[in-house]
């Protein structure tokens, strides 16, 4: 398990803790915060990488929904969106990119396996 793998896994967590606290949910909080002690405890890798990929997948689809939402309440106001539209675009291209990373260590923990030295 690499650190580089993990470290925008934790910021994302953290980025969707913040969200629910300011969404008024404290307790839903306790999902992230707690894959983010799954993630820091190295419980093994292999246990792990499955659950916070659908974690990190659904967080992506909730942060583009509320940028949907967010764009459309802006857009029926009449104020400026733009800056809005491209922040939380970049927030869940991010999740998205991070869900990525952890799904597709699998090959890079294959490969490494194959490559290992036998022991005697």
């Amino acid at each position: 398990m690499s650190f580089a793998r993990v470290l925008p896994a934790q910021f994302c967590l953290l980025l969707v803790a913040v969200l629910a606290m300011r969404l008024g949910f404290p307790l839903i909080m306790i999902v992230p915060l707690t894959g983010m002690l799954m993630l820091a405890a190295l419980v093994p890798w292999s246990e792990v990488r499955a659950l916070m990929t659908v974690v990190l997948g659904l967080c992506t689809l909730i942060w583009a929904v509320m940028t949907v939402m967010r764009v459309e309440l802006r857009m029926a106001y009449e104020q400026p969106f733009i800056r809005l539209a491209a922040i939380l675009g970049g927030v869940t291209l991010f999740n998205a990119w991070a869900t990525w990373l952890l799904w597709s260590s699998r090959k890079t923990i294959r490969a490494e396996l194959a490559t290992a030295p036998a022991k005697p």
